[in-house]
């Protein structure tokens, strides 16, 4: 047997085994021989027909069987030859099948793992903005609670829309005599005095009652699909459909225990911790962008292509679908493949980043980090200390070992954080606008 490998490039290479004629003529007849033991042919007992009635009656026909454990035998003796590392099943490219009395050549594309020497993770420079959670940022959670819980009547006729009152409005906006669907609606709920339209619609609708129409002039925000049409002015012909009166419930324990709580302050707690962790999660994401960001314009590879189908796998793997047939339908299409394939590309780079990290610096997960990490994540830190312990360790064992990579991953990234730089600045939050 002989091997040549051949680099295609930094992640990839071929390897051409040629295999003598007698290796390949024993492949032929180990087949024969298996064929022979399961043929039930006239004339003969099962397993009894000769060899010579197996070949003239199957010939060629098992070329694909004999390339099969051709490629068995030798391919794994070529890989450990050439001190190859492959990170998926090697693909065989050879389309001619073997001949008897023939030697043989086959060629496989293996994907390896690239050189890498990961530059710079330590003092980046790093931004990011922060929320502050304060008792605003808390009093506003409490009343979208209320609201949520709120009665609502239709208001007695001719009643005049105010603030505080909720309004069904239909809206139909257009620019330039041009339909703009963005802004275009039927009957939909809005409680009026909560900045939640824009400015010009809010004071327009004040005064409405049920059936009156009015056209206002708006101007089109920045967060709206279509860029191209923000600060352009339009017309919207707004028409009220129906005005509602909301009773508030008090802020009492009778609520928090609507919400699955003894009191009104374990409910402001419990906003406050989700508030506080949305607000960390907010930095963290901002910081892990620019983490990878930079070490990806510092630090330029290739990435395995199996490595990259394997991410798109997962991602189709996180998505929902109605059945597993929806599911392995949408992987075996082309073109949804092909959109994700930058988005994989980049989670394949940022893996192998952090990877280089954990090994130079030994990043390791002991049970006890693992223990607190699966808490948090059932719970947040403080609510996951009150778990039972044999339901955290079963949840620990359903996770499988991916958990633990995460877990890992993330220390990697603690790690480069606490050698960076970090520069942050203040956010004004939704209740203080």
């Amino acid at each position: 047997m002989k091997a040549l490998v051949e680099e295609v490039n930094t992640v990839q290479r071929r390897i051409r085994v040629e295999v003598p004629s007698n290796d390949v003529k024993t492949a032929f007849d180990s087949v024969y021989r298996n064929l022979q033991k399961k043929a039930r042919i006239n004339g003969f007992r099962p397993g009894k027909a000769p060899l010579t009635v197996i070949r003239k009656l199957y010939g060629q026909s098992v070329a694909y069987d004999v390339v099969e454990q051709l490629v068995s035998r030798h391919l794994s003796s070529a890989i450990e030859k050439e001190s190859i590392r492959p990170i998926a099943t090697p693909v065989l490219e050879t389309v001619d099948l073997p001949k008897e009395d023939a030697d043989y050549t086959f060629s496989v594309l293996v994907d390896i793992l690239p050189p890498l020497t990961i530059e710079g993770y330590k003092g980046l420079e790093l931004t990011c903005k922060v929320v502050a959670v304060g008792e605003a940022e808390v009093q506003r959670e409490l009343e979208f609670v209320q609201r949520r819980h709120a009665k609502t009547r239709e208001a007695e006729p001719g009643t005049a829309a105010a603030p505080g009152q909720v309004v069904k409005i239909s809206q139909k906006a257009t620019i330039n005599d041009e339909v703009f669907d963005e802004f275009t609606f039927d009957d939909v709920p809005v409680e009026l005095g909560k900045k939640y339209l824009l400015p010009e619609l809010e004071e327009g609708l004040i005064g409405m009652k049920v059936g009156d129409e009015k056209s206002l002039e708006i101007t089109i925000p920045d967060h709206i699909q279509d860029k191209s049409k923000i600060g352009m002015r339009a017309l919207a012909a707004v028409r009220v459909e129906g005005i509602m009166e909301m009773t508030l419930p008090e802020l009492n324990d009778e609520l928090a225990k609507d919400m699955g709580l003894d009191t009104l302050d374990a409910l402001t707690k419990s906003i406050r911790e989700r508030l506080e962790r949305q607000a960390d999660s907010y930095r963290r994401n901002q910081l892990e962008t620019a983490i990878f960001q930079q070490l990806s314009e510092k630090n330029q590879f290739e990435v395995p292509p199996s490595m990259v189908d394997q991410v798109i796998d997962s991602i189709f793997d996180e998505m929902e679908f109605e059945s597993d047939k929806e599911r392995k339908a949408a992987k075996a299409n082309g073109e949804q493949r092909r959109r994700l394939l930058q988005t994989a590309k980049d989670r394949a780079r940022n893996t192998l980043i952090l990877s280089e990290v954990i090994k130079n610096e030994s990043v390791s997960v002991n049970d006890e980090d693992f223990d607190a990490y699966v808490r948090e994540l059932i719970n947040g830190s403080n609510l996951g200390q009150n778990l039972d312990a044999k339901l955290v360790e079963s949840i620990k064992a359903s996770m499988g070992p991916h958990a633990r990579e995460s877990l890992l991953f993330k220390k990697a990234l603690d790690f480069i954080i606490s050698h960076a730089k970090v520069t942050e600045t203040k956010e004004e939050s939704a209740a203080a606008k």
